[in-house]
């Protein structure tokens, strides 16, 4: 597969903001009048993906459906439990095949993973394997509190022994952040010591959103939001013209 511009949007859990993160990304790039190409090639939760159709509004896009989600599991389960228990194989090769499509088209592609790095999607193969696949370089999102820097350097250096690009690492307050003077301290020090210990640009972390969906929903508002926490230097590293 040629050489694509783009990140493919990762984790370090489930819930940590990956959808608000890669949303906020396709609204920038849309703003700098770019073509910009969303996926979420493997979902489970629903019968739809509301996370590929906000990643869709967030930009512009009127691609086919099954181009942008082509696996969507209706449990909330790990995809490969979910494909087990709905009598289905996740196969790499379909989910390939439309990134190429979708990539021909647009001058940036932002895909979203499910979950973390070692999802499994078959008994064989991880997200990281398809992240690899894609040839894309990554974004992390992790939380922002006690217990993520472990947690972001297990992603990174599993990444790395992949042989998969880390470009940065994007803190998140997924939930209301806790009142406890401790936690607020380890929020507070935790970007500096992802920084020293993985040399990569550390953004947030991002404000605690009560109504993330209604910010993805208005898509110049999520621009404006992304070059304000995400900050346009580290954007710039990211989507060089």
């Amino acid at each position: 597969m040629r050489p694509v511009r783009g990140v493919f949007v990762t984790g370090t859990d489930t819930g940590v903001g990956k959808t608000l993160v890669a949303c906020a990304l396709a609204a920038w790039c849309r703003r700098r009048g770019l073509r910009v190409g969303v996926m979420k090639p493997v979902a489970t939760g629903g019968r739809v993906s509301e996370d590929a159709v906000r990643l869709a509004h967030a930009a512009g896009s009127r691609e086919a459906w099954p181009l942008v989600n082509p696996v969507c599991f209706r449990e909330p389960l790990a995809p490969w439990t979910a494909a087990r228990r709905a009598g289905r194989t996740i196969r790499l090769e379909p989910l390939l095949r439309a990134f190429g499509e979708l990539a021909a088209r647009h001058d940036i592609m932002i895909v979203e993973g499910i979950g973390g790095l070692l999802v499994p999607l078959t008994e064989h193969a991880t997200v990281a394997e398809l992240a690899r696949r894609m040839h894309l370089p990554l974004v992390v999102v992790a939380r922002a509190g006690l217990g993520t820097v472990n947690h972001t350097l297990l992603t990174c250096r599993w990444a790395r022994h992949r042989r998969l690009r880390v470009q940065g690492i994007v803190l998140n307050h997924a939930m209301r952040p806790s009142s406890d003077p401790m936690a607020r301290l380890a929020v507070r020090t935790n970007p500096a010591i992802l920084r020293r210990l993985t040399r990569l640009p550390v953004r947030g972390p991002l404000p605690f959103l009560r109504r993330a969906s209604g910010l993805q929903h208005n898509p110049d508002r999520l621009a404006r939001w992304a070059q304000r926490f995400l900050g346009r230097p580290f954007l710039e590293q990211l989507f060089p013209l």
